[in-house]
């Protein structure tokens, strides 16, 4: 799946895309996303980044860390 616009009564929503890994630990999950270990379980703990066994879909995470980075430079 990849990321579409969806005009919805004047609003632009974006549809998160889809991409898995397979992951074994933490620190592939923070290597895939370029993030610390600690952001990973932060995500993982808000639903962020979901496992099925070892595979995991990136997509929600890296939807996430780009909002919060255009968030941060709005309060700098």
């Amino acid at each position: 799946m990849t990321a579409e616009a969806a005009v919805d009564g004047g609003t632009t929503l974006m549809a998160t895309k889809d991409e898995v890994i397979r992951a074994e630990s933490t620190q592939d999950l923070s290597d895939a996303l370029g993030c610390s270990t600690d952001i990973v379980e932060d995500m993982c703990g808000m639903g962020f980044l979901a496992s099925c066994g070892e595979l995991w879909n990136l997509g929600p995470a890296r939807d996430y860390l780009r909002d919060a980075a255009w968030a941060d430079q709005l309060w700098h």
